[in-house]
């Protein structure tokens, strides 16, 4: 079962946790990706899943965790940004009641994350690490490529200003397809200093469904899952990108097993990814 594949999308809570927030002053100018200052950045990636099934078998509990350090450069390219990212440690587990725990780790990676950021956050993936063995389908790499950088509007945003984007991705891999879309409103809520630096507080909420196919034996297993996320970023004003976001979502539907039948599922998540210089 696959964790941000077959969900999608971020949530949250309140920047409150964080740091205080307040109305400030709206950004002078429409926001934009452009090439940082430095041009580098380290994000650290962390994500918790809880599955509930129903099957034929009985009730069924599936937990993973997942965590990643990524590299980050930054350089112009025709379609905006071009990043290229080094994954510099990985980790990931998953405790099944019928196959027990199994783990995975960065010596199971190969390959760079390589993608072109528009303007307004409009992404173009050029490759994708893979993740070999039997925990593949917890690669979240697709997921921090198309989700981690937040689409941006195309005009001057006040404090309380709304905009609202689709996000749209799909993967083709070679034991599972997927395609996640999510309808997501964001708010300028205000702004905060935090170790001197100017934040924008992004909050967000959004509607997500996720399709997936997965070959497991020969066998193709089908995932339908919706649901609703609720989150926050937040922005620095400075360096034009992302410092911390955090996202709590809930997402229901059914698994498809041949000869089996379907059978109802849920699940509930926290994703946190944090800038660390």
């Amino acid at each position: 079962m696959n964790r941000r594949n077959l969900l999608a999308i971020i949530a949250t809570g309140t920047v409150a946790a964080c740091a205080g927030y307040g109305g400030g002053p709206a950004p002078a100018r429409p926001l934009a990706y452009e090439v940082p200052s430095p041009p580098m950045a380290n994000y650290h990636f962390s994500d918790s899943m809880s599955i509930s099934m129903t099957t034929p078998g009985g009730d069924m509990v599936i937990g993973g965790v997942t965590s990643a350090t990524l590299g980050m450069t930054f350089a112009r390219d025709a379609g905006g940004v071009r990043v290229t990212s080094t994954v510099d440690a990985f980790e990931a587990s998953m405790n099944n009641p019928m196959t027990g725990t199994q783990s995975v780790g960065a010596d199971a990676v190969s390959g760079n994350l390589e993608f072109v950021i528009g303007r307004r956050g409009a992404v173009e993936v050029a490759s994708l690490p893979e993740l070999s063995g039997e925990l593949a389908q917890l690669s979240p790499f697709a997921a921090i490529a198309h989700e981690m950088f937040p689409p941006l509007p195309d005009h001057v945003v006040e404090t309380g200003g709304i905009w609202v984007d689709t996000v749209t991705w799909t993967t083709d891999a070679e034991s599972m397809e997927t395609t996640s879309t999510g309808i997501l409103t964001f708010t300028l809520v205000g702004d905060t200093v935090v170790d001197g630096r100017t934040l924008l507080n992004f909050a967000m909420t959004g509607e997500v469904a996720a399709e997936a196919t997965v070959d497991q034996g020969g066998m193709a297993i089908t995932q339908d899952m919706e649901g609703s996320q609720v989150g926050f970023i937040l922005w620095d004003t400075e360096r034009g990108l992302p410092v911390y976001e955090e996202a709590e979502r809930e997402l229901e539907g059914t698994t498809s097993v041949p000869g089996m039948g379907s059978f109802p599922m849920s699940t509930t998540g926290t994703t946190r990814i944090r800038l660390t210089n």
